[in-house]
């Protein structure tokens, strides 16, 4: 890279470092969004990502204005980096820095609700890298009275204030919550599992108590019925026994007056004998 002269040259390096940047998050950015779950959090990206196209766009018309004016390009130097600074292959190492640490966290196994939260993380790390750039980039214009370039700098800037404010205010106000209450969700969600899978076989226990309970209790009834059947045909069974005492009885009544009658007739038999006068011999 040739010697920085002054500050329209430092301008240029700038530009060049918000290009890169560009460049790279262009092309991270599908990841993020693949990754992310929150409806809401997939759309801010993707229209970010169109947004951020633009913005690459925009740079292309700063740096038409800081060429200096009739000045020709050589052929080998054609493109928006080699014309602005006699060479390309220049990348942004803060923004691939902090790509690659986005893209490591992303990597890490956690919940989706943690995992939207680090994406959050990551998109702000970036978006607060190019606040500090078109800040700067813009403060230089201004300084050089550059006003075109300032105003198109700013469109930018005022975007990625946008973006910025728009992420925190997804994660402030519901990610970061639901991040905090993944793990105790989850938890909760398995005890509950749990518990379902577990009433059917309390259920079929008590079922199988309260059938047990039951034949019990017909077995029991049946064992009263058999116990209040015997004791009915043992009734029974004395009760004959009562009446033939009864016959018994009166048998014997019927014995003993036949018998007074018996005793009755010989008394007279023997009155009869002693009655008759004795014949004299």
């Amino acid at each position: 890279m040739e010697k920085m002269k002054d500050l329209k040259d430092l301008l240029k390096h700038e530009v060049m470092d918000l290009y890169s940047a560009e460049e790279q998050i262009i092309e991270a950015l599908p990841k993020m969004i693949d990754k992310a779950r929150d409806p809401a959090l997939k759309k801010a990206l993707r229209e970010h990502l169109n947004v951020t196209q633009k913005q690459k766009a925009r740079l292309d018309k700063v740096q038409q204005l800081l060429r200096e004016k009739g000045e020709e390009l050589p052929a080998e130097k054609k493109g928006f980096l080699s014309g602005l600074f006699g060479g390309g292959g220049h990348k942004c190492k803060g923004t691939q820095g902090l790509i690659e640490e986005g893209e490591k966290i992303m990597g890490e196994d956690m919940n989706t609700e943690v995992m939207d939260a680090a994406i959050i993380a990551s998109a702000q790390k970036i978006e607060h890298y190019e606040i500090c750039g078109y800040g700067t980039a813009k403060a230089f214009a201004l300084e050089l009275k550059l006003n075109n370039v300032a105003q198109l700098l700013n469109e930018t800037l005022d975007e990625e204030y946008e973006a910025d404010n728009l992420l925190t205010k997804m994660a402030v106000g519901r990610l970061n919550q639901e991040a905090e209450l993944a793990d105790s969700k989850k938890n909760t969600g398995k005890a509950a599992s749990t518990a379902n899978n577990r009433t059917p076989a309390k259920n079929s226990g008590n079922t199988t108590g309260s059938n047990r309970g039951a034949t019990a209790s017909k077995i029991g009834n049946k064992s009263s019925g058999k116990s209040s059947s015997a004791a009915g045909s043992t009734k029974k069974n004395n009760a004959p026994a009562k009446k033939a005492t009864a016959s018994g009885t009166k048998r014997s009544a019927v014995i003993g007056n036949s018998k007074t009658p018996a005793k009755k007739t010989t008394t007279k038999k023997t009155a009869t004998k002693s009655s008759r006068p004795r014949l004299a011999r």
